[in-house]
């Protein structure tokens, strides 16, 4: 090979690199350049189990047990009973037309259901029958016979040491006058106040109580017909 020849082919090698990288420059600066590196995704952290406070705290308040329970119970008593009744003709040679009086003594047999609500105010229904039979000095002596039945309201919820109570009733009450051998029945009503004592167990309780109310319709008139009484209560609960 001369040298012409050779220069030839040297510059065309030359000149065929020139153009292949100018070729790979253009194509490098055609495309953008790759995007930054990307923090990898991160992994779920795994769910352990959460300890339990020790101790253990309630969600609410603790309930502690209360004596008894809340559904309807009965509860009977028995007292012993002091009745004056007064009005026109009562009384041992008392005319019809003059105000008198007598005091019969007898027991009080009864029992009331109770109730329970949430509030410190409980209701319930009473019944009791009246049984007073005493001699004075005469043959007649003083006789009260009857049966009363009605609501009662008594404060049995509260946190009070007694429980007090209140009841209305109405029923029929017989009656002697202190005048007769018979009695005369009639339409009756009475309120009673009192209250309850109870005992350490609440079991039991002991009772005073008030009552006043009226006999109507005898000998075209009205009488009163007063109570005091003592006696004791149980609970079946």
């Amino acid at each position: 090979m001369n040298q012409p020849t050779g220069r030839r082919l040297t510059f065309a090698f030359c000149l065929s690199l020139a153009f292949l990288a100018a070729t790979m420059t253009a194509a490098a600066q055609y495309y953008p350049p790759p995007p930054p590196p990307y923090p990898p995704p991160s992994s779920p952290q795994p769910q352990y189990p959460q300890r339990p406070e020790y101790p253990p705290q309630p969600s609410s308040p603790p309930v502690y047990p209360q004596y008894g329970r809340n559904a309807a119970y009965f509860s009977p008593y028995l007292m012993f009973n002091a009745g004056h009744y007064s009005g026109l003709g009562v009384g041992n040679g008392t005319a019809a037309t003059q105000s008198g009086g007598m005091t019969a003594l007898g027991g009080t047999f009864g029992g009331y259901v109770l109730y329970p609500s949430p509030g410190s105010v409980h209701l319930g229904i009473d019944a009791r029958l009246i049984v007073d039979n005493s001699a004075n000095s005469t043959t007649y002596g003083n006789k009260v016979l009857g049966g009363l039945v009605g609501f009662r309201i008594d404060g049995s919820g509260s946190q009070l040491p007694i429980v007090p109570y209140f009841q209305f009733e109405v029923g029929g009450v017989g009656t002697n006058n202190g005048t007769s051998t018979t009695r005369t029945g009639s339409f009756a009503y009475q309120a009673q106040f009192g209250a309850d004592f109870p005992f350490a167990n609440r079991q039991v309780a002991a009772r005073l109580e008030y009552g006043t109310g009226q006999l109507t319709g005898i000998n075209n008139t009205n009488h009163t017909l007063q109570t005091f009484s003592a006696g004791i209560v149980f609970h079946i609960r």
